[in-house]
């Protein structure tokens, strides 16, 4: 009789313990399926935040479309740009394009301090197709991302490093366009207040630019010089092709490229604001609102714009090859290309 008792309390204990075992298991079990659903639900909201945002890209973009619509006879800008001479477009095509081409140099400067050494054939090819992300892909991942990705990837370079250099490329542009800016508002055909002392700020966009990467990114400051002259170049080069369009715009009063070429370089800060999809909108925005207090005409600004858009665009679209073939970009990386972590 004690003995039993003994034998039933101990399989007691030993039942009530295998529940408490069992119990257990399936938290455990249950945990990683909450943990993951949680992080997928994560990855959700953030997919969800990142529509939104490209539609209220979108939206923005066309309520602005549709407001200079209202400003301005669309006609009257068709009618501009169809009348536009082919072979001045073709040659603002051409100069554009070689002006990618510096860029393309000038990133791959950042590049070589790394330190990965790219041809700059496959350099070209990488930047091309950045091009065409950029332009038709603008609520993605972008030009940029892909080739952080690609760099990461296939030549191990840190995620860190890779967008330095880009930030930095896009940074020596940005800065040069401020600079133009800056110099071009001593002849534009508007009255601003003490805009004489502005001429003293000219050195200053530079000035802010070398301290910023001393302080932010340093391992880059040894191209200050070769990029910020790669910028002056690029934009420069820009200037020519806006130049060739008001040519074939038939804007004939050269004292008026003056403020064209501000409202150009004024636009491209705009539009490089991402509030909009890909700068639609914020650009002509730009143009019409400048056209009207720079007394120009509205629809060969607005169609400028236009214009400008369409040669980049064109000049994008060999970047499409390597979109649907990008093995063609990789197959020039070699082993002694990749990231040294030692350098």
């Amino acid at each position: 009789m004690f003995k039993t008792r003994i034998i039933n309390h101990t399989d007691a204990g030993f039942f009530m313990i295998c529940c408490i075992f069992d119990f257990c298991i399936k938290k455990i079990k249950v945990l990683p399926e909450r943990l993951f659903g949680r992080l997928s639900d994560m990855g959700k909201e953030r997919k969800g935040i990142k529509y939104l945002k490209l539609a209220a890209k979108i939206i923005l973009s066309g309520a602005i479309l549709w407001y200079i619509s209202t400003k301005i006879d669309i006609e009257q800008i068709g009618g501009a740009m169809h009348r536009a001479r082919p072979e001045w477009l073709f040659l603002a095509l051409l100069i554009y394009s070689v002006s990618q081409i510096a860029a393309a140099f000038r990133l791959n400067t950042l590049f070589r301090l790394m330190p990965v050494h790219i041809s700059q054939l496959s350099n070209l090819k990488l930047y091309w197709l950045g091009l065409f992300y950029n332009l038709f892909l603008p609520g993605g991942v972008g030009g940029d991302g892909f080739k952080v990705y690609i760099l990461n990837h296939y030549l191990k370079v840190p995620v860190k490093r890779s967008l330095g250099a880009i930030f930095a490329d896009r940074l020596s542009g940005l800065t040069i366009i401020v600079t133009f800016l800056l110099i071009l508002v001593q002849f534009i055909d508007y009255t601003i207040p003490f805009g004489g002392w502005l001429l003293l700020t000219i050195p200053l966009p530079l000035v802010v630019l070398f301290f910023f990467m001393k302080l932010v990114l340093p391992l880059f400051l040894k191209a200050f010089s070769a990029i910020s002259l790669w910028s002056v170049l690029v934009q420069g080069i820009q200037m020519l092709a806006a130049v060739c369009i008001l040519y074939a715009l038939g804007v004939e009063n050269s004292g008026n490229y003056d403020d064209y070429l501000f409202l150009f370089f004024l636009s491209a800060i705009m539009a490089s604001v991402p509030i909009t999809l890909g700068g639609i909108g914020a650009r002509e925005f730009t143009f019409l609102m400048g056209a009207e207090y720079l007394h120009l005409q509205q629809d060969l600004a607005v169609a400028l714009s236009l214009l400008f858009f369409l040669v980049s665009a064109v000049s994008a679209l060999p970047g499409i090859w390597y979109s649907v073939r990008p093995r063609s970009v990789l197959n020039h990386f070699t082993e002694d290309q990749k990231f040294n972590a030692s350098n």
